[in-house]
């Protein structure tokens, strides 16, 4: 499915859509996105015209202006994105948390739904959602310690347990297979992208999980009984309480392929439509902005704003990084200069466009020269963070010359004994461990990037004498950031250890700056590259990253 983004009065809202015919609109549980939506998606969209939205808060959605007191809060603001989509009236289908929107949004704007679908609803009795709310939403802010990640993976394998998690009693066990560790790894990225909010919408869904409000609803209803549902003992409830004539029961079976078909079947032989689309205006973007970017392959996302004068800046991450982490650097041009801040193929919201074994720095650089070419890019001028500046470099040297300026914000040049002990040791696996072991070992290895280098030399020779950074939101940041990735994150780093960037200095031909703050380990790696850049310069950079933009575009007559 293509994904998208709107700009609306709150912020930007995403959504993914494919298929041709009716219009059909999906909405997901909480804390989960469209993500969890796909497999059913992509099954009605053979078809219908599928849009899956994130809620606001979750997914790549922005929150709401303040914290939603019930669910009717996100009603005008579902209205304002359908409004822009062009949709009238449509099938407005929601699982879970997304039920109920549904339930309430039929209910405010009957005109606007043609038919209501519920999956995973039911009813919970009041005294019974009090004792379930009680325990159910634990707090995770991010601790030093990393133990909140213990907190998240426990909630998010529980799930699959007892309905509902927190309760361990026999009676509420659920009658199905775990999962694999991946695909609750899948989970745990959604509850990691709604972060310490991702209650907002999921509390007060307990709430309207109740028979008196669903059958209020007046509009053709369809109620989902999916058997492998994990709610399904509170659908049962929401049946066995009585239904109006309005409303239909469609029993499924246990699979996802079972539930996905079975839909899709029921659909096709009873929804139709023909409202007129409605016409809307679109927003005119400000400030930095989600944006994706289409590719052969797939689509590469960005953290842009085209605004300002002169060549835009292209900033582009390390291994086991992402846009989100080059933000602070890059926000202070915003508006004065065009800034397009790029997640790598495989880096955070990016498609993986590139199998493990193609990953370097060459194949890097021609999805960036690609990204560039369809943004209408001609020239720009590149600021590389470690790997970032070697995919630049390779950019510089393509047919399609589009780099004017090269800044190295470190500079990744390792002698071939250090190069060899980094390719053996710098990358243990993080694949998704049944445990949820990957996530504290992900968590110490990027708290220990900041006390030692290699963080894995914990002798005295290895100690990092500067302030370290160990505020538990940005390890946590970089966490997730290497959490998308999973072990893909290996062969991006191996691709960053093996790359000849001395033979590429020597042959550079754009203008180099190799810039990098004192408390840098690798600060020292510039005389090096100085050596063996023609046309190179060194910068000291300020140590807080939001100082370097105006340091570096105020180079030329201040580097050495």
């Amino acid at each position: 499915m293509r994904k998208a983004f709107l700009n609306l009065s709150f912020g930007q809202l995403h959504y993914r859509c494919a298929g041709q015919g009716p219009p059909i609109v999906m909405l997901h549980p909480s804390p989960l996105s469209s993500t969890a939506l796909l497999p059913v998606a992509a099954e009605l969209a053979k078809h219908f015209r599928v849009y899956a939205l994130d809620t606001p808060g979750y997914g790549l959605s922005d929150p709401p202006p303040q914290r939603p007191q019930s669910l009717d809060d996100y009603l005008p603001l579902l209205a304002e994105a359908l409004d822009a989509l062009g949709l009238g009236a449509f099938c407005l289908y929601g699982a879970a948390t997304g039920a109920q929107i549904g339930v309430e949004f039929a209910k405010r704007y009957p005109d606007r739904v043609r038919l209501l679908v519920l999956d995973s609803a039911g009813h919970i009795p009041a005294d019974e959602c009090e004792r379930i709310v009680a325990n159910y939403f634990p707090d995770v802010q991010p601790q030093k310690d990393g133990r909140h990640l213990v907190t998240l993976w426990h909630m998010v394998r529980e799930l699959f347990v007892f309905f509902p998690w927190c309760d361990t009693r026999a009676v509420s066990r659920v009658d199905r297979d775990l999962p694999s560790a991946s695909v609750m790894q899948s989970m745990l990225l959604d509850y990691f992208r709604a972060g310490r909010n991702y209650h907002w919408a999921y509390r007060p869904a307990f709430y309207n999980e109740r028979h008196e409000r669903t059958i209020a609803v007046t509009v053709p209803t369809l109620l989902i009984r999916w058997a492998g549902s994990v709610a399904l003992s509170i659908t049962d409830a929401l049946i066995a309480a009585g239904l109006p004539d309005n409303f239909t029961v469609l029993p499924l079976n246990a699979t996802l392929p079972e539930r996905a078909m079975g839909l899709s079947a029921w659909l096709q032989t009873h929804y139709r439509h023909d409202a007129q689309p409605r016409t809307f205006t679109t927003r005119a973007a400000t400030g930095l902005q989600h944006h994706y970017v289409d590719v052969p392959g797939g689509q590469l996302h960005a953290r842009a704003c085209l605004q300002g004068d002169g060549r835009p800046i292209l900033a582009l991450h390390s291994p086991a990084a992402s846009a989100r982490l080059m933000e602070p650097i890059v926000a202070p041009l915003v508006g004065r200069r065009p800034v397009i801040a790029l997640d790598l193929p495989g880096n955070g919201e990016s498609d993986p466009l590139l199998a493990d074994d193609d990953i370097s720095m060459e194949s890097y650089a021609h999805c960036v020269d690609q990204a560039l070419a369809t943004l209408g890019v001609d020239h720009c001028d590149v600021w590389g963070r470690y790997m970032g500046g070697n995919v630049g470099l390779e950019l510089s040297r393509l047919p399609s010359r589009r780099v004017a300026d090269l800044a190295f914000l470190g500079l990744a040049l390792f002698s071939p004994a250090g190069r060899d002990s980094l390719l053996d040791r710098y990358c243990p696996s993080i694949a998704p461990q049944w445990d949820g072991g990957h996530l504290l070992r992900a968590w110490y290895m990027m708290r220990d990037q900041a006390l030692w280098f290699p963080y894995f030399n914990t002798s005295r020779s290895g100690i990092l004498r500067s302030e370290p950074n160990l505020q538990p939101e940005f390890l946590h940041l970089r966490v997730m950031e290497v959490m998308k990735m999973g072990d893909r994150y290996r062969a991006a780093y191996a691709a960053e250890f093996s790359y000849p960037l001395a033979e590429r200095l020597r042959q550079a031909q754009a203008t180099i700056t190799l810039a990098s703050a004192g408390w840098e380990a690798l600060s020292h790696t510039r005389q090096s590259g100085l050596a063996l850049g023609p046309a190179a310069r060194i910068l000291d950079l300020p140590p807080a990253f939001g100082d370097w933009a105006n340091k570096i575009i105020a180079a030329p007559e201040q580097a050495d």
